[in-house]
């Protein structure tokens, strides 16, 4: 359609009232007292908009992401702003690029990001960011991504052993796997079967248990486990065995009494100190 006329001697023209969004096409024909000539070849197809126009970024796709790992997640990103925007996304602050299990596609107008098979390092707040000539957005998302937790944290102590148990005691684990710890699964080794065993488990996230049941004389290493609802952690082992005995042995033998007095009715005897009290002070002696 005709959208205006202009004299002969101007090779130029502003065509008005377009409306926004709307796609145009443009020729022009020459005319003279017979009417209107063959008209020229059209422009390529022109969008109405404004040429200066600073970034905004849709949000409407950016929702907190709960997941197990595993699983992908996906943003795809609508962003206006002439001329087109520039795009970025980032992780903690630090750029992303597609590599591995993550994929970043920019194109005029859109931006997207995907990570599959996803694991706790993927776990943060994520940045998508446009930039123009007219000025910048930025616009944040959280991500979490479940799992089970990382192993306890040492030195797992092994602590009041006695013949029949001991106590073992550790610290939390530097990732609790994004869920609360449930609690500690406790194995034991004896050295004599080579077989790792339940032990115990504790009672909540409580970081130390008390251990029965231990044969004495026995060697015996420990591991302990995190738990949560997502999984059981690899384990925390101690590096050396323990063997399950008294703090404390038996005193050696006294020596031999000497009869120093003696009646009808009673004997005085006298006789030397063991040489060991096995670690525990003497309490008495049987006669």
């Amino acid at each position: 359609e005709k959208a205006l006329e202009v004299p002969a001697d101007q090779c130029k023209a502003t065509v008005p009232d377009l409306t926004e969004g709307q796609a145009y096409e443009f020729r022009v024909s020459a005319i003279n007292a017979a009417g209107p000539g063959e008209p020229s070849d059209a422009t390529a197809p022109l969008v109405a908009k404004s040429r200066n126009k600073p970034p905004v970024i849709d949000r409407s796709n950016l929702i907190e992401v709960r997941i197990k790992a595993g699983q992908a997640f996906v943003f795809d990103c609508k962003v206006s702003g002439e001329p087109a925007p520039k795009t970025k996304w980032l992780l903690k602050k630090k750029e992303l690029y597609t590599k591995d299990n993550v994929k970043v596609t920019h194109v005029d107008y859109n931006t997207k990001l995907k990570v599959t098979n996803s694991t706790r390092s993927d776990s943060g707040l994520y940045t998508v960011h446009a930039e123009n000539a007219n000025g910048e957005d930025s616009a944040d998302v959280k991500v979490i991504v479940i799992d089970k937790p990382s192993p306890p944290n040492g030195p797992l102590k092994v602590e009041d052993v006695h013949a029949n148990g001991c106590t073992l005691k550790w610290s939390p684990p530097d990732d609790d796997g994004g869920q609360p710890i449930d609690s500690y699964v406790v194995e034991k080794l004896d050295e004599a079967t080579g077989r790792w065993v339940p032990a115990g488990e504790t009672d909540g996230p409580t970081t130390s248990l008390a251990v029965k049941g231990l044969t004495p004389g026995h060697k015996y290493k420990f591991r302990i486990r995190a738990k949560n609802r997502q999984g059981t952690s690899d384990p925390l082992t101690t590096p050396h065995a323990t063997e399950a005995k008294n703090p404390y042995d038996e005193p050696t033998k006294p020596g031999t009494p000497t009869i120093k007095d003696f009646d009808k009715d009673f004997v005085d005897l006298e006789w030397a100190r063991p040489e060991s009290d096995g670690g525990s002070p003497i309490s008495g002696y049987i006669i």
